[in-house]
Parts: structure tokens; sequence; C-alpha cells
């Protein structure tokens, strides 16, 4: 079946709730896809439409450094990145390597009872996306690559923690390379669907992402600083129903917005739109200290966030009508 676009999907899910799925007894996660437009110059994306969950349950154990799903089997490749999603409303999420999966225990990185995770958490498994799978594994997506060198190349800036890696296509290669030249595989090279990509490019064109629809919450780790985040949602994502709930943690302006933690919006004209939390108003605002309804701030696929303040785990919800897919 062609997948349908997830704006005409999502549509007529939330006009007739369950009716996508009526000759099935339960309803399927909807999938579609997105069109993505690269303009010449800097993008800010998000990778909104994932990979399939691949195993659900419910976790017995939850220690520092692992969980488990008593009994429970995983298909896993050991040289794969899988995101584990807790589905409450903290909606913690952790990536792992299938390497460290071992029978029906999950080693992880983050230390998930930190985060409030206890036994009896109903959890998600799935794929991450990866270089290959968004822009093609021989660059399908039609980047303009490189001849032995990043010189001249459309290049992909994946957030590291502290900074970019940077990937482009080797024409010379052909293969996918770093910041170096040097040849990678682009099926190796995860796209954890939390983080914005930066795409720097020199000529237009349009990006298809295909995959499924998640509706539950997402925790976005951030750090001190500019950090680079996906909307997650893909249809019906405004700045008030993604971060709204967040506003109680957030770094707030008085009157201005100086000393604010800023969300910057890409606009239709290549620039940026600056938002923050006024507590004088007590409402969002512009940069010029204007306060505006959040409802009506359709949030792009990526954003930026200005983090004023240390760490901050900021939760970004789904619209309400998500519940009803």
């Amino acid at each position: 079946m062609k997948p349908k676009s997830i704006k005409s999907l999502l549509a007529l899910a939330l006009l007739a709730p369950g009716a996508l799925f009526a000759q099935t007894t339960a309803k399927t996660t909807p999938v579609g896809y997105e069109t993505l437009e690269v303009v010449s110059g800097f993008n800010y994306l998000g990778l909104r439409l994932h990979q399939p969950i691949i195993a659900s349950g419910t976790l017995e154990t939850v220690g520092s450094g692992s969980v488990a799903d008593t009994g429970a089997t995983f298909t896993v490749q050991a040289g794969k990145t899988y995101i584990l999603e807790i589905n409450n409303a903290s909606g913690v999420i952790s990536q792992f390597l299938g390497s460290a999966v071992a029978g029906d225990t999950i080693t992880t990185a983050d230390n998930l009872s930190l985060a409030g995770v206890t036994a009896g958490a109903s959890y998600s498994i799935r794929e991450s996306a990866t270089l290959a799978s968004v822009f093609g594994l021989t660059n399908s997506a039609g980047l303009e690559g490189g001849f032995g060198g990043i010189t001249g190349a459309d290049v992909v800036f994946v957030p590291n923690g502290s900074g970019f890696d940077q990937y482009y296509f080797d024409t010379l290669e052909e293969s996918w390379a770093d910041v170096n030249g040097v040849a990678v595989n682009g099926a190796e090279i995860p796209l954890v669907y939390a983080d914005g990509v930066v795409v720097s490019a020199n000529n237009p064109l349009t990006l298809t992402v295909s995959g499924e629809v998640k509706k539950f919450a997402t925790l976005l780790a951030t750090s001190s600083g500019f950090n680079y985040l996906s909307s997650i949602y893909p249809a019906g994502a405004t700045l008030a129903s993604t971060f709204g709930g967040a506003v109680a943690q957030l770094d707030q302006g008085f009157a201005g917005i100086t000393g604010a933690d800023v969300f910057f919006v890409p606009n239709s004209t290549g620039g940026l739109d600056q938002y923050y939390y006024d507590s004088l108003e007590e409402s969002w605002a512009d940069v010029n200290g204007v306060a505006i309804d959040a409802t009506t701030v359709i949030l792009p696929s990526g954003v930026v966030f200005a983090n004023e303040g240390g760490p901050l785990g900021l939760v970004a919800n789904p619209p309400s009508t998500y519940s009803s897919l």
C-alpha cells in the first residue's frame, strides 16, 4: 500500500478516530511520510516519523545500569542502535546498542532509576534511524557530494553532546564519510529522533521521511547553551502543545527576553523566530516581549533551544488529539 502523507492520514484519523482501522480488533500505530524542504544554507531538521516498534512489555527490574523484562526475547543486531522508550508522562528514552542485550536484560548507559523509572513501567523498543535510512545508503536523497574530501559538499551535522559530528557523501569513495574524509557505514551512524540534525546545503532539495507516529511523551535531555531538538510529532505540534507542560522548568523572562530560555523556531523566510515564557505577562512572548498565543506557533520538524541554566530535561508532549489515534 502506498504510504499516505502524514498530514492527510492524521486529518482522517482525527476526524474519525479508529475509522482507519475498523477492520481490525485493535488500533494500529499510524504510519505515513513527511516531506521536508531543504533550502540553500543551514536547515534545522528533526525526525518526526519513526522506525516501527519491535518489542514492548513491562519492566520487572530497573537497576542502576540495566533493565529487564523477565522472560522476554529481544531480536536485535549487535552493531545497530536501538531506543528504549518508557511510555509514561515523563517520556524517558535511552539508546543502546544491540550488543548491550543479553537474554531478557538490557545494559543501559543511563541510570533509569534516577530518572524515575520503576519496576512495572511499560516500555517499547524501536531501532534508531540512521544516516543511511534517512538519506539513503548511496545518497538517494540527492545531497551534493564531495570528491575525496568535504570541500564543496552538503554536510549533515549530527549532535554528539559536545558539538557535532559531520558527514557528507564522498563520490570518490562512493560512501558516506566523516569530516576527515574517512569512509563510514551510513547504516551504523544513528540519528536518534530526540535530536535535531543540521543540514548545510548548497542547493534546495526535498527530503521524504517515512515511518510511524509516536503517540507518547518524550524526554529531551538538554545541556547549557544551544541544543538542537526534534519537535517529535509530525502534525498539529505547536509551541503550546509540545512545550507548554515544561513552562515551570524554564528560566523565564520578566518583561523581556533577558535571562530567559529561548526557543528558536525556523520560519518560512529562512530566519529564526524567538519565543520565551514571560513571567510578568504570564504568557509566551516573542523576541520583543510581546505576548503571543503559543497555540498558533506551528513547530517545524526541528527547533533550537537556548538553555540559560544547567542540564534540563524537557518533556515534549504530543498534541492531545494523538490519544485517539
